[in-house]
């Protein structure tokens, strides 16, 4: 987690990553305005594919670190929101009507309004969308990106 003032990291940038500023204010006319989310969109794929560590952090003289504890859990997984939200049943379900019986180690998401009734289900997350429903192993959910971006793709 970091924290800065604007000036400061923009500083930054301008003393270690002046490419980076440089292509990031090209157009500054469009910050600001309802052009500006094209603007990112277009101009930030031409910046240095480069992490916030290695271009300021590791070279800059004013970085500290503060010990804390603040129960952080990046909830970018579908097993870390179960981990995040899960009961002492190990249940975890996310929408309305969704009805599970004898399920243990499970996460289900729906966002319509039928019924959704599982059985026996053991491990697993289920995601119901409009146009399409997955069902998959949590220990295989590293796959999931990937199945779902070549099904997008076909």
């Amino acid at each position: 987690m970091f924290v800065w003032s604007v000036h400061t990291i923009l500083h930054a940038f301008e003393k270690y990553a002046p490419d980076i500023t440089h292509i990031l204010q090209s157009e500054k006319e469009a910050f600001n305005t309802d052009r500006e989310q094209d603007y990112i969109d277009r101009i930030y794929p031409l910046t240095a594919r480069i992490s916030i560590d290695y271009a300021i952090l590791e070279k800059a003289g004013n970085v500290y670190t503060i010990p804390a504890d603040i129960g952080w859990s990046d909830l970018g997984t579908w097993n870390s929101l179960h981990a995040y939200l899960a009961d002492s049943s190990d249940q975890v379900t996310i929408g309305n009507h969704i009805h599970l019986i004898d399920c243990r180690d499970i996460i289900v998401r729906s966002d319509n309004d039928k019924v959704i009734v599982i059985k026996g289900l053991e491990n697993y997350i289920v995601i119901d969308e409009e146009n399409a429903l997955l069902i998959y192993p949590k220990s295989d959910e590293q796959e999931i990106k990937t199945v779902v971006n070549s099904l997008t793709t076909a």
